[in-house]
């Protein structure tokens, strides 16, 4: 298995829709219809049992019955079959939300920032920076009951400005990767250095954890938060776009 194949399915345990289905070989995701992520279909493999424009159909089909819009996730490197791009463009498919997927090797030892709390649990001031950071409360929603889902050992960094919870992100380990998520500041505490510190304590605790190789994704508009992850070490392994129709 390829080193994307392993990313993109350790990200599916790690953000774990609330209905999967896997079929030709396609993994299924429906949730809230907010993140693209646990609302499309991957196309990680293909088993070749039906046409491909029918394997689409019955994908859409999917998608509409669990109330979320039908939406397709390429990720350059791992598209199965090939044709597929083709085919959704030729039934009405465009791709956008062009997305980096960023590693960096875990060193052995990485010191915690002093400031920033680790919590095990989701707790009400882990919440908090989210539902500030959030476009609306549907999105804060969806994520929040993502992260209830998570099976897998994970755990989240926090800081705080005078003491209110001010930036929050999550770390969930899948064998040796270490995905960081939920990368959130609230709008009053941004600019002041909170996310590096954040994603300070989350790879402290990944190296705690032997963890060999951290990922996160980015979109490739958020140029803020490339430079971020780009300063710490991170450099884009592949892209993914989302499909959907036009």
């Amino acid at each position: 298995m390829t080193l994307i194949e392993r990313l993109e399915r350790a990200c599916l345990e790690a953000w774990p829709a609330k209905t999967r289905l896997t079929r030709y070989g396609w993994e299924h995701c429906a949730t809230a219809g907010r993140s693209g992520r646990v609302n499309s279909v991957w196309p990680l493999a293909w088993t070749d049992e039906a046409p491909l424009e029918r394997a689409v159909q019955h994908a859409a089909d999917w998608c509409e019955a669990q109330g979320v819009a039908p939406m397709f996730k390429l990720a350059d490197g791992l598209v199965a079959p090939p044709a597929l791009a083709t085919t959704l463009a030729a039934a009405g498919y465009a791709a956008h939300t062009e997305t980096l997927v960023m590693t960096r090797a875990m060193p052995a030892h990485v010191a915690r920032p002093a400031a920033v709390e680790l919590h095990d649990i989701f707790n009400e001031h882990v919440a908090s920076p989210l539902r500030e950071a959030a476009p609306n409360a549907a999105d804060a929603t969806e994520r929040t009951d993502i992260v209830l889902r998570i099976k897998a050992p994970r755990i989240f960094a926090l800081a705080r400005r005078e003491g209110a919870p001010a930036a929050v992100g999550m770390a969930v380990l899948t064998g040796p990767l270490l995905g960081v998520y939920l990368m959130r500041t609230a709008p009053w505490a941004r600019r002041q250095g909170l996310a590096r510190d954040v994603l300070g304590a989350l790879m402290h605790w990944g190296a705690t954890h032997e963890a060999a190789t951290a990922y996160l994704q980015v979109e490739a508009a958020n140029a803020a938060a490339l430079n971020l992850y780009a300063h710490e070490g991170f450099a884009a392994l592949y892209r993914y776009h989302y499909w959907s129709r036009t």
